[in-house]
C-alpha cells in the first residue's frame, strides 16, 4: 500500500484497507418505504486498534437505516461468497492482521427481540442469526450461502443431508483387540494383514440417496413457489446491441463475415458456409467425410484456396473453398451433394481422414475429463464412435499433442512452478512454498519442491491430533520422480493433508530437506508423532530435522513383510499380538516367546527395526493407536489418477482437491451438533453390547473388571474412571474408553460414555480443524509473472528401458497380489513344473510321468565311419521294420560296447589318432571327401549308426 493513501495517525506498517460490499435494502423512514441501492465503499484503518463498533460508525457515514434495523457484516472471498458472520472484535483483528486488503459483505436486517432477521427483498440474501457462539474462524451454520450452494449441488446429484450418518468400518473402525479372549490372535473382523480405519472420501456417509421421483416433485414445487413470488416479468433481450465480437473487433478494419455455426460431431456443410480459418474448415471437412463414410483426396491446397474430390475413382463429388479478402475467413464456394457420390460407401474407413491434429481435437475434451485414459482405450473409443480404423501410434501422437495443448510442454511445466508459488502465496498469505535447484554443468536444473498451505497447517494445529503419516509414491509421467506427502487425521479418522512436495528420488538429502521444511511449517507441537514406511533416507531425515522432539513410529505391515523374508514357522504368530499389545508386561511376555522360538529374530529386530512399532511404546499424548501407516496409503490412492500430469498441473490439482475437500467437510462440521462426533459414539455403543464381565467396586468411580476366556483362563483389569486408566492399556493409547471401562460406566448411574472420550474426538475440535478456508486461485494464464534470474532446465531424465510402469508392484500378501507359483509335479510353491527335479508326488489319481529331458545325440568317430564304408556288415533289423530298410535308431548288439565316439576312437591303441574329413580326403586310397550325403546313398543304404560286432 502506498504511504500517501494512509491517513494521519496510522502507522503505515499496520495500515489495512477495508472494502465493504453493501447489498441493496429497504428501510421504513417517516412512514415511507425507502430503497437504498448497494455499492462498494472502502477506507484505511489501523490493523492493531479497530473494533466492530468503529466499523459501524464508519459505514454510517455512507448509509443510513431505520432504528429497528442493524448492519450485519459477513466475511467474503473474491467471488462475493459469504462464509461466516463477523461477530467479535478478535475475529476482525485477525482478518486485518492477515492481509493488507480485507473484503466484507454487509446486509441490513430488522432487529426483533435481540435477534436480527434479514430484510425480505428480491436481491438481498436471507440472513439468519442463530444466537450461538461463532467459531474463531467466522464460519456460520449450515444455512450460509456457501453451504447452500454445496447442498444444492448434492441435491442435483440425487443426495440430501442425512439426519443419521451411515456408519461402517471405515468411519467407526473395527473393534479393538481383546487380548484376554484370544492369546495370540485378534478378534473376529480384524485382519492382521489389513489396515486401521482411515478414510479419504467418506463424506458421503452424511448424505443419503434421494429417489428421482421425489426429487423431481420437490423441484416442481420449488419452481411453482418462485413463480408465485415473482412480482413482474423482466424480458430478456435476445442479444446485446453494444456487444462486439471481441475486444479488438471495434479497432479492426478487416472485412468481417459472420461465421456459420456447425455441429462439430455431426457437421452439415452447405455452399456459402463460412469458417474462421482454413484449419477449422479442414478439420470440419474431415469429420464431415468420416461421418458420411467416404474419403477425400486433395487436388490443390494453398493459403487462399482448397480443392478436393472423393478418393474413389470415377466419383463426381467435389468441394471448393477459398479465403475471403481482408481476413482469414474461408467460404465454401462449390460443394457437391452427397447424392453425387457414385462410389460405394464403407462401413469402416481407414485412418486417412483422421489425421493427428484431428485426433488431437477429439481427444482434448476426453483427456481433460480423464487424464489417466491410455492411448489403447482412446483408440478403441474413437473407433467405436466414428467407425474409422486408427493406428495406435497416430492415436498416441494425437493424445500427446492434446496433453501439450492443455498442459504445456515439458520445459514450460518447471518454469511455471515459480508462477504457481507466487499465485499461491498471494491467494493464501502465510503458505510455505520452497523450490530448490541444482547446478549441473553450469546450468540450473530443477531439483525439488515443497508446498504447505496456511489453512491446512492452522487446521492441523487447532483440531487434529499431533500425528503425521509421511510417505512418497512414484510419479508415472515423463518426470519419474517422487511425490512426498505429510498427512494427519481428524476426529473422524479422515485423511487431513498438511504438506506435499516432489523430488527426484528417495535419499538422505531429499528427505532431510523435506522434513526441515515440514518442521518449519508445523513446528513441534506437544506429543508430535511421525509414522513412516521403510523409505530410503526417511528415518535419517526425521532424525536430522526433529531429533528427539517427535516420536518416530515404523509401519508394522512393512516390518512384517521384511520379517517374513527371513523367518518362517511358529515365530510369526507372536509378531502381530506383540505389536497390538498395549502394556509393557504383555509386550515383554510375547518378546520372550519370540526369543525362545527364534533367538535370531530378536537380533534382527534390534538391528534393522529399532524404531517404535508396538503400542506398548506409544506416547500417551498422541491418542492414535495405529501400528500401520495406512493414512499415507490413503493419500497415495487419493491422487493416483493424476500422477502422470506435468508438475505444475500436479501441484495445482492437489491444491484444488484439498480446497474442495476442506469446503465439503466444513459444511458437515457446521451441521454437526452435540459434544462428541456421532461415529465415535456409535463405536462405543457397539462395544457396550454383549459385555458379560464381573465387577468388584473399590470406589464410586473405580473397580476391578474380571472374566473368563473361551479357553477357561481368567483375567482381571483395574479401571479408574477419574484417572481415565485401565489395566489393559487401550484407553490411554487411543483416548476412547475400552470395553472394561465401558462396562464400569454402564454400572454407574448418570454417567455417559461421551463424558470419558478425549477432546480430540469432539465436535468442537472437528469444527476447528475445518474453520479455515483455502482462497481460490485464478487460472494459469493469470498467475503473476516471476523473473527467476536464470533459465530453469528440467531435471535429467533417468528412465529405464521399456514403457514406464503406471501401477506399482504389489508386495507379497497385499490385496490384489497374485500368489506364489505352484509346481504341478511336486505341488510345492516357489517354482513351476519345468525344471523340477523332485520326486513325483503321489495322489489318489496317478499323474502322467514328466516329460524326459532331451539329450544330445551321440556321434561316431570318422575312423569308424571309414571302416563302415569299406566293410559291409549285415544290419540287425528292428521290430516292425522291413528287410530293405535300416533305421537310424538300431538296437545295439549284446556284444557291442556301445556307440564309439571320435574321442574313444582316438584313444584306441590301434588308432593313429583322430581322423578328420580333411585327412581322409588326403589318403592315397581315398576317392575324395566323403560327405554325409554320399554316405547315405552308398551301396546297400547302410545307416551311419551300425552294429559293431
Amino acid at each position: 500500500m502506498d504511504d500517501s493513501q494512509v491517513p494521519e495517525g496510522i502507522d503505515p506498517k499496520f495500515a489495512c484497507r477495508i472494502e465493504i460490499i453493501v447489498n441493496s435494502y429497504f428501510s421504513i423512514i417517516d412512514g415511507k418505504k425507502v430503497y437504498t441501492k448497494g455499492r462498494t465503499v472502502s477506507w484505511v484503518v489501523d490493523s492493531e486498534e479497530y473494533a466492530i463498533i468503529e466499523l459501524e460508525k464508519d459505514i454510517a457515514q455512507y448509509f443510513t437505516w431505520a432504528n429497528n434495523q442493524k448492519a450485519i457484516f459477513w466475511v467474503v472471498d473474491s467471488r462475493l461468497n459469504r462464509t461466516g458472520m463477523l461477530a467479535t472484535d478478535s475475529q476482525l483483528l485477525d482478518l486485518l492482521r492477515a492481509s493488507q486488503v480485507v473484503k466484507l459483505f454487509m446486509t441490513v436486517g430488522a432487529r426483533e427481540e435481540g435477534h436480527v432477521v434479514g430484510e425480505a427483498t428480491n436481491d438481498a440474501p436471507n440472513v439468519v442469526d442463530k444466537g450461538a457462539n461463532v467459531a474463531p474462524s467466522m464460519v456460520d451454520d449450515g444455512t450460509s450461502p456457501a453451504a447452500n450452494v454445496i447442498e444444492e449441488e448434492m441435491k442435483a446429484e440425487g443426495f440430501e443431508w442425512a439426519e443419521v450418518p451411515t456408519y461402517g468400518e471405515t468411519t467407526a473402525g473395527p473393534p479393538m483387540a481383546e487380548e484376554e479372549e484370544k492369546e495370540h490372535f485378534m478378534t473376529f473382523g480384524c485382519d492382521p494383514h489389513g489396515d486401521e480405519p482411515a478414510g479419504a472420501d467418506e463424506e458421503w456417509r452424511y448424505f443419503k440417496k434421494v429417489d428421482a421421483a421425489v426429487r423431481e416433485s420437490k423441484a416442481a414445487e420449488k419452481n411453482a413457489v418462485e413463480v408465485n413470488k415473482r412480482k413482474r416479468a423482466r424480458p430478456i433481450p435476445e442479444f446485446d446491441t453494444e456487444c462486439v465480437h471481441d475486444d479488438e473487433a471495434g479497432a479492426r478494419d478487416d472485412y468481417f463475415v459472420p461465421y456459420t455455426t456447425h455441429d462439430l460431431e455431426n457437421p452439415v456443410i452447405k455452399e456459402k458456409d463460412t469458417f474462421g480459418d482454413k484449419e477449422e474448415f479442414i478439420q470440419i471437412m474431415r469429420t464431415y467425410a468420416i461421418k458420411n463414410s467416404f474419403e477425400t483426396m486433395v487436388e490443390h491446397s494453398d493459403k487462399t484456396r482448397y480443392r478436393a474430390r472423393c478418393a474413389a475413382e470415377n466419383c463426381e463429388w467435389r468441394v471448393y473453398a477459398k479465403k475471403l479478402h481482408g481476413g482469414n475467413t474461408f467460404m465454401v464456394v462449390n460443394l457437391s451433394s452427397l447424392d453425387d457420390h457414385t462410389c460405394a460407401g464403407s462401413a469402416t474407413l481407414t485412418g486417412h481422414q483422421a489425421s493427428t491434429s484431428w485426433i488431437s481435437r477429439r481427444a482434448k475434451d476426453i483427456v481433460q475429463e480423464d487424464p489417466t485414459l491410455s492411448a489403447k482405450k482412446l483408440q478403441k473409443r474413437l473407433q467405436t464412435q466414428y467407425k474409422v480404423e486408427l493406428s495406435y501410434f497416430k492415436v498416441w501422437a494425437g493424445k500427446r499433442a492434446a496433453m501439450n495443448e492443455l498442459h504445456g510442454t515439458w520445459e514450460e511445466s518447471f518454469t511455471m512452478l515459480w508462477r504457481f508459488k507466487a499465485a499461491l502465496q498471494e491467494a493464501c498469505p502465510g503458505s510455505i512454498v520452497e523450490i530448490d535447484c541444482k547446478k549441473i554443468n553450469g546450468q540450473m536444473h530443477f531439483s525439488r519442491m515443497f508446498v504447505c498451505i496456511k489453512a491446512c497447517v492452522d487446521g492441523f494445529l487447532a483440531g487434529c491430533r499431533p500425528y503425521l503419516g509421511v510417505d512418497s509414491t512414484h510419479l508415472t509421467g515423463k518426470y519419474n520422480g517422487q511425490l512426498a506427502a505429510a498427512t494427519a487425521i481428524d476426529g473422524h479418522n479422515w485423511m487431513y493433508p498438511v504438506a506435499y512436495g516432489i523430488f527426484g528420488k528417495e535419499n538422505n538429502a531429499n528427505w532431510a530437506w523435506f522434513m526441515r521444511n515440514l518442521k518449519k511449517a508445523v513446528g513441534t507441537p506437544p506429543g508430535l508423532t511421525i509414522h513412516s514406511d521403510a523409505c530410503k533416507g526417511l528415518a535419517y531425515g526425521v532424525k536430522k530435522a526433529f531429533g528427539h522432539d517427535a516420536e518416530h513410529r515404523e509401519c508394522f505391515r512393512h516390518l512384517m513383510a521384511n520379517f517374513r523374508k527371513k523367518f518362517k514357522g511358529e515365530v510369526l504368530k507372536y509378531m502381530w499380538p506383540c505389536a497390538w499389545a498395549c502394556t509393557t508386561h504383555r509386550h515383554d511376555a510375547l518378546m520372550e516367546k519370540i526369543a525362545a522360538d527364534c533367538p535370531k529374530a530378536i537380533a534382527f529386530l534390534n538391528k534393522h527395526h529399532n524404531l517404535i512399532w508396538s503400542r506398548s511404546k506409544f506416547s500417551k499424548e498422541c491418542k492414535i493407536d495405529y501400528v500401520n501407516n495406512n493414512i499415507s496409503e490413503c493419500f497415495n490412492n487419493w491422487i493416483k489418477d493424476y500422477k502422470d500430469l506435468p508438475v505444475d498441473y500436479l501441484m495445482d490439482k492437489i491444491r484444488q482437491m484439498i480446497q474442495e475437500k476442506m469446503c465439503t467437510r466444513q459444511v458437515i462440521a457446521n451441521r454437526l451438533e452435540g459434544v462428541i462426533l456421532p461415529s465415535v459414539l456409535h463405536e462405543l455403543n457397539m462395544k457396550s453390547r454383549g459385555l458379560h464381565y464381573e465387577l468388584q467396586k473399590s470406589g464410586p468411580l473405580s473397580g476391578e473388571i474380571s472374566g473368563t476366556t473361551k479357553e477357561g483362563k481368567t483375567w482381571r483389569y483395574a479401571v479408574d474412571l477419574e484417572k481415565r486408566e485401565c489395566g489393559c492399556g487401550q484407553w490411554e493409547v487411543s483416548g476412547k474408553p475400552c470395553p472394561h471401562a465401558i462396562y464400569l460406566i454402564g454400572k454407574v448411574r448418570q454417567l455417559k460414555n461421551e463424558d470419558f472420550v478425549h477432546d480430540y474426538y469432539s465436535v468442537e475440535r472437528f469444527k476447528m480443524a475445518y474453520q479455515f478456508k483455502i482462497a481460490p486461485m485464478n487460472g494459469r494464464s493469470e498467475w503473476p509473472k516471476v523473473d527467476v534470474g536464470f533459465e530453469v532446465i528440467p531435471p535429467p531424465l533417468q528412465r529405464a528401458a521399456g514403457r514406464p510402469r503406471k501401477r506399482r508392484i504389489k508386495a507379497s500378501g497385499e490385496p490384489g497380489k497374485r500368489g506364489p507359483y505352484q509346481c504341478k509335479r511336486c505341488f510345492q510353491f516357489g517354482h513351476i513344473e519345468k525344471g523340477c527335479t523332485a520326486t513325483q508326488a503321489e495322489l489318489e489319481q496317478e499323474l502322467p510321468p514328466p516329460r524326459p529331458k532331451k539329450g544330445k545325440k551321440a556321434r561316431k568317430s570318422k575312423s569308424e565311419d571309414v571302416e563302415a564304408s569299406t566293410t559291409v556288415v549285415e544290419p540287425t533289423l528292428l521290430p516292425h521294420s522291413s528287410p530293405g530298410m535300416t533305421t537310424g535308431r538300431a538296437t545295439l548288439s549284446p556284444i557291442s560296447p556301445g556307440v564309439t565316439t571320435r574321442r574313444m576312437a582316438s584313444l584306441s591303441p590301434i588308432s593313429p589318432g583322430v581322423t578328420t574329413r580333411r585327412m581322409a580326403s588326403l589318403s592315397p586310397t581315398s576317392p575324395g571327401v566323403t560327405t554325409r550325403r554320399m554316405a547315405a546313398i552308398s551301396p546297400g543304404g547302410i545307416s551311419r549308426r551300425i552294429i559293431i560286432e
